[in-house]
């Protein structure tokens, strides 16, 4: 049923009625109240509906029917229906003539529809009281919910800026008052807000730091900029001052002028004493690593020098600005190993604890020696990310070493000097006693020679004399021609065999005494194996037999000479020693030396075994201790081993170990790289 069918002539303004002669009035009525975009409803003073509109039903998804066939009540929201009553009572009193009432009305989806509802009294024509009322119904559901979200925000901020720890700000441009304090401001700088509200912004901000405020707001205004993250300090209420980070966001009016400036401020006292206490330590760190007297440079990951202490400065004649920055192969260090590039890339590589010793370089054209230790460095549970080289200017203890292995080397020489001295002495007695045979023999061959001259002579002018064939007979007589013949060949026979041993030991004297080089050579490992054992024969040949098994396909390798023979020497007079141990002088029969070498992959493996006493298990762990020694005074000073143990570990980057059993022998390992780690 359409609703305007339902207005009645009475329901019309008291003296507009059709007995006025206004017969089209009604009609009018009716489509303005039909037509209307705003809701529009009739009530009778009991709250029900007694006419609506076709906007009002749209309003509330309801039909006409479906509206008039319920209380007005019973469409409202049930938090409205007590002041909607109140409302429509107090129209119904006469107390108001109208009235307004923001009220939600509940659609038939169950949804709250926010109205705005303007309620008049309709006054009858017979000037008795009204008895219905008139109401104008608009849509504020738009308006409602911007409020609510208006509030939520506001709420919001709200909230956010009474419970935030950090100190908000919002101030107006360009007096700079504060319009918004938070209450932060008591905790943080000792103000209540009443005592900020109004007041200038700039008064907090200590007078250095205001250059900062001007040209950062100078930004906001001239560039269009919209922020500024800034440092500076603020004044607390008792006067001191504290470091603040302040954030500040520009708020432009429609026209994109600025208008006010949203600042947050966090305190950081703790974070500037923190750097404060950093670079104290960082300054204290860097005098410390200068004032340390060893060489100190730090490698990043790339290889490049990150730290270059002022000792390292002062070795290698280079400053820390000179070398920053720069690869350590290439930063102005004069090394003199071609390889020197590739052995650092190594050590950027292996990345594990490593020692060099040695390493030569040049300052000023002088060659010296550098000793280091590698070590990678990192941040506690971070990836090592740093080499840190340690090193010294070794160059002197590197010459003192170099003479005391040659001095330890001679030593050894004077020891076996009585030995050498007996070994060369019996060649040399059968040389001098066949050259006096021969001294001898030559009297009479000088005599028979001399009467051959003689016989010579008298044949050229006749005959030959009597007396003179007489003479002949009698010196070849005692000449004894046959025994000349047999004796004299043995004589130079053996002769030159004992001139050729005593070369050879000579040579091998020469060989094993020479102080050579500090560079590694390549040398042929058997060879020099059997030289040490010809200098050292004196030392086993009456206790024990030397058997050797070399390995013919041995490549030569990269030695320091003289220190691998002197380690040699040094393990076969040890095994000479316990064999002599075990069976006295040789009178109860001799013990076995055996010495072998062989590849074992990319080393070259010695072995030198002995039948001797073996050594205890109690000192086993002891052995290559430096004075450790169980021989008596006089007989050993310790230092055999333990030298042993340096030459072969750290000068040649190889092993020495040992098995033995008592009673039974010892046999002492030796493995060399064949493949120079050091790359040399």
């Amino acid at each position: 049923m359409n609703s305007t069918t339902m207005v009645m002539p009475e329901l019309l303004p008291a003296g507009l009625g059709p007995a006025d002669g206004l017969p089209g009035y009604e009609q009018l009525f009716k489509s303005i109240f039909q037509c209307s975009a705003a809701g529009m409803l009739v009530l009778d003073l009991d709250g029900r509906c007694v006419c609506v509109n076709q906007a009002f039903c749209d309003l509330i998804g309801y039909t006409a029917e479906e509206v008039m066939a319920r209380t007005v009540a019973e469409i409202t929201h049930p938090d409205d229906v007590a002041v909607s009553q109140k409302m429509l009572r107090r129209l119904a009193s006469g107390k108001a003539k109208f009235n307004q009432l923001e009220k939600r009305y509940v659609h038939k989806s169950g949804r709250p529809v926010w109205a705005l509802l303007t309620a008049v009294l309709v006054p009858r024509s017979d000037g008795l009281p009204p008895l219905l009322a008139a109401g104008l119904v608009q849509d504020i559901s738009q308006r409602k919910a911007a409020e609510e979200a208006l509030q939520r925000s506001e709420a919001l901020f709200r909230t956010i800026g009474e419970n935030a720890g950090d100190l908000i700000l919002i101030v107006d441009y360009p007096t700079m008052k504060a319009l918004y304090v938070s209450p932060a401001c008591r905790q943080l700088l000792g103000y209540s807000v009443d005592e900020l509200q109004d007041r200038n912004s700039l008064e907090l901000v200590h007078p250095d730091d205001l250059s900062v405020i001007h040209r950062a707001t100078e930004e906001m205004v001239r560039k269009g900029s919209n922020g500024l993250i800034a440092e500076m300090r603020f004044r607390h209420k008792n006067g001191n001052w504290h470091h603040v980070e302040a954030h500040g966001c520009a708020v432009r009016d429609s026209r994109g002028e600025l208008e006010r400036i949203v600042v947050i401020s966090r305190m950081i006292d703790d974070r500037i004493l923190a750097q404060q206490a950093l670079r104290r330590a960082h300054e204290e760190a860097e005098l410390f690593i200068d004032s340390v007297p060893s060489i100190l440079i730090g490698i990043r990951r790339d290889g490049r020098i990150k730290r270059w202490n002022l000792a390292a400065g002062q070795v290698f004649g280079l400053s820390a600005a000179e070398v920053t920055h720069r690869y350590l192969a290439d930063c102005g260090i004069q090394w003199t190993r071609p390889d020197m590039k590739a052995e650092i890339a190594s050590w950027c590589t292996h990345r594990e604890p490593a020692r060099i010793d040695a390493l030569p370089f040049l300052v000023n054209g002088e060659a010296r020696f550098l000793g280091l230790t590698l070590k990678w460095i990192g941040a506690r549970e971070e990836p090592a990310d740093e080499l840190l080289i340690i090193g010294s200017d070794v160059t002197e203890r590197e010459v003192l070493g170099q003479q005391l292995r040659q001095a330890q080397k001679l030593e050894a020489i004077g020891q076996l000097a009585a030995g050498i001295a007996h070994e060369i002495n019996t060649p040399i007695q059968y040389v001098g006693d066949n050259t006096r045979f021969l001294q001898e023999f030559w009297v009479t061959v000088h005599s028979l020679c001399a009467i051959t001259r003689e016989m010579r002579q008298e044949a050229r002018s006749g005959a030959i004399s009597p007396q003179t064939l007489e003479r002949f007979d009698v010196a070849a007589q005692a000449a004894d021609f046959e025994y000349m013949q047999t004796e004299i060949p043995h004589a130079i026979e053996q002769s030159l065999e004992g001139i050729e041993r005593v070369t050879r030991i000579v040579h091998a004297m020469k060989e094993f005494s020479h102080p050579g080089s500090e560079e590694k050579k390549s040398i042929d490992i058997n060879r020099a194996i059997e030289t040490t054992i010809t200098v050292a024969r004196n030392e086993w040949k009456y206790v024990s037999d030397v058997e050797t098994h070399f390995d013919p396909e041995l490549p030569l390798v990269l030695c320091h000479a003289g220190e691998f023979n002197q380690v040699v020497l040094n393990l076969l007079i040890n095994a000479a020693q316990a064999i002599a141990e075990a069976v006295g002088d040789g009178s109860r029969g001799k013990g076995k030396i055996v010495i072998s070498t062989a590849r074992a992959q990319d080393w070259a493996e010695i072995s030198i075994a002995d039948t001797g006493a073996g050594i205890p298990e109690a000192i086993r762990s002891r052995v290559f201790e430096p004075f450790f020694t169980t021989k008596p005074v006089g007989k050993g000073t310790g230092q055999g081993l333990a030298l042993a143990h340096t030459a072969i570990v750290r000068r040649h980057g190889g092993k020495i170990w040992f098995e033995s059993e008592v009673g039974k022998g010892t046999t002492f390992f030796i493995r060399i790289p064949i493949a120079d780690p050091a790359g040399g």
